[in-house]
């Protein structure tokens, strides 16, 4: 007699197989377009990892496959968790809304771990000879600009005028932070849910980010600041508060080699033209904060002007995109 063990096994593995994938299916099928960008970005930056062996890859692989479980993991939008309830407390409800607001806005939360971790991937592709691509950037501003603006625009200002800038460099905390919770509430003050244009804002900002971030590790750039040749003679900036502020974040938080294209000015650009969908005075005021970060961002010489003039047009195709893949949210 022929045993049938072999073939029962194979057959409830792969019952199991199929299971485990509708399973997978179905927590997938609720997500919105800006779930499928992490995922997305998450499993590219993983890929990058293993196939160029980074430092760190087997770090960088787990905590990017955690992150892809913790999304399967969330709970649904729009589902009865986060659904008002006539029996809540006045504690259970503020719990309930700040679940809420933190559940739609959690892709904000990742954008400082995702800007840090291109430290491990820059230069991914030519780790045992290093590319350097701001050459390029120099040679274009030239071309465009007769010099390097970086240069041109520092040396021409005074002490006042650094603190004005290293402000505005400041204010994409601000403009990040204040623009979700401005598309969040749809201009309602005290509104629990997100306002109509919320899903567009916040997808073409992160769209904004993660178009930018997918170049850094084959087209490293380091801002003119980081070129003793070309800082040396400079005068030192002047200024008290904001100057001396974004001093501090830089020496902390800045990764060398991510600045074409500016992620800051593609983000800021790209929520702001979200916002317009839906809250045109909101993205005027914004607009006009982003000009002058946009500004900033060479004046500081952080950034070459080309790196301000990619990562406007990264916000560009961020927000066409955007508004594609989110037209339903802003008709319901």
């Amino acid at each position: 007699m022929r045993s049938t063990s072999g073939s029962n096994d194979s057959l409830s593995g792969d019952a199991a197989a199929t299971r485990d994938r509708g399973r997978v299916a179905a927590r997938a099928a609720p997500w919105v377009a800006l779930d499928w960008a992490m995922a997305i970005y998450v499993t590219y930056v993983a890929f990058v990892a293993v196939v160029w062996a980074v430092p760190r890859w087997p770090y960088l692989l787990g905590g990017h496959a955690a992150l892809i479980l913790g999304l399967l993991l969330l709970p649904a939008r729009d589902a009865a968790w986060e659904k008002p309830h006539p029996a809540d407390s006045r504690w259970r409800s503020s719990a309930r809304s700040v679940a809420r607001f933190l559940r739609y806005t959690y892709p904000a939360l990742l954008l400082t771990p995702f800007f840090e971790e291109v430290s491990l991937t820059i230069n991914a592709a030519a780790a045992d000879a290093p590319y350097w691509f701001e050459h390029y950037l120099f040679s274009a501003d030239r071309i465009l600009f007769g010099g390097t603006p970086a240069v041109m625009l520092s040396q021409a200002g005074n002490p006042v005028l650094d603190e004005i800038m290293h402000a505005f460099y400041f204010s994409y905390f601000l403009l990040i932070i204040g623009g979700i919770i401005i598309a969040w509430t749809g201009g309602r003050r005290g509104r629990g849910t997100p306002g109509r244009g919320f899903h567009t804002a916040m997808t073409c900002m992160m769209l904004g980010f993660f178009l930018s971030y997918v170049w850094y590790p084959f087209l490293p750039a380091r801002g003119p600041w980081e070129h003793a040749e070309v800082v040396a003679g400079l005068r030192p900036f002047g200024g008290w508060v904001f100057t001396r502020a974004i001093e501090s974040i830089i020496a902390a938080a800045a990764v060398s080699g991510g600045c074409f294209p500016s992620s800051h000015v593609a983000g800021a650009w790209a929520l702001t033209f979200g916002l317009y969908a839906t809250d045109r005075k909101a993205s005027l005021w914004s607009g006009l904060l982003v000009v002058g970060l946009s500004v900033a961002c060479v004046y500081t010489r952080y950034h070459h002007a080309v790196d301000v003039l990619a990562g406007l047009t990264v916000a560009v195709f961020a927000a066409v995109i955007g508004y594609g893949l989110t037209s339903r949210s802003r008709s319901s």
